[in-house]
């Protein structure tokens, strides 16, 4: 059996060496730092969409799990169905139906900043709504009577009493929320957000050299990560061991 190589000759494939590829694979390092400038850029955008992702979604959540809440039956199952929507379909999905499809809907177009700020925003949102609530219930309802026996309107009970305790066995999971939407920002390199991950692909297709790159920037998720999953297990430990 004969192979056809790039430059048209012809060898014997019987005599390739055991166990060896026909190429081997040399690692580059100097094209990972010759070019690191230009990859870290990509941090700035990824760490300022996680927060302004979190920070809208943290608002919104509050929104739905106070609905979620309610007594009113209508409102309960118009939160529940939001939730749902978000929890059950992929990021990626949302995230190309928010850029492409929505501005076909609503006839405006939107940047790449806030259909990723705004996706991401929605889809954590569903999430930290089920948190919240879970949360609130944890507290004892015999805390809320003795507030309104006190005077205390429901509104009251509610900032006064429930949430500060409410939120210290909130801020755990709320921590591995953060980490896993910190992950998940590279996929709004899908919409030409200019994020790590997004420089990151236009550099190895630049510099052909996909594998240091992306192990490069792999590594970049990891030191910045790390942190995160040290400071969110010490809250564990914090306010959740017992």
């Amino acid at each position: 059996m004969a192979l056809t190589r790039e430059g048209g000759g012809r060898r014997d494939a019987s005599r390739r060496p055991a166990g060896r590829s026909e190429r081997s694979v040399k690692w580059n390092i100097g094209v990972v730092t010759s070019n690191l400038p230009y990859l870290l850029r990509g941090i700035r955008v990824t760490v300022a969409v996680t927060f302004a992702a979190m920070a809208l979604g943290a608002v919104v959540g509050l929104f739905v799990a106070l609905l979620r809440m309610s007594r009113a039956r209508g409102l309960q199952v118009l939160a529940g169905l939001y939730i749902d929507l978000w929890r059950s379909t992929p990021l990626l999905v949302q995230l190309i139906w928010v850029f492409y499809a929505l501005p076909i809907l609503i006839g405006h177009s939107m940047t790449p900043l806030v259909a990723g700020v705004l996706t991401m925003a929605l889809h954590v949102s569903a999430y930290l709504a089920e948190i919240y609530r879970a949360g609130i219930l944890s507290i004892a309802v015999g805390q809320r009577h003795a507030g309104l026996s006190l005077g205390m309107t429901p509104g009251q009970v509610l900032r006064r009493i429930v949430l500060p305790q409410a939120v210290t066995r909130m801020l755990p999971p709320i921590g591995s929320q953060f980490i896993s939407l910190f992950k998940e920002s590279a996929l709004v390199s899908l919409i030409t957000l200019p994020e790590l991950m997004w420089q990151a692909q236009s550099l190895a297709a630049f510099t052909m050299r996909p594998l240091e790159i992306l192990s490069a920037a792999a590594l970049i998720y990891m030191v910045l990560t790390l942190p995160q999953a040290v400071l969110v297990n010490y809250l564990h430990r914090r306010y959740l061991a017992h």
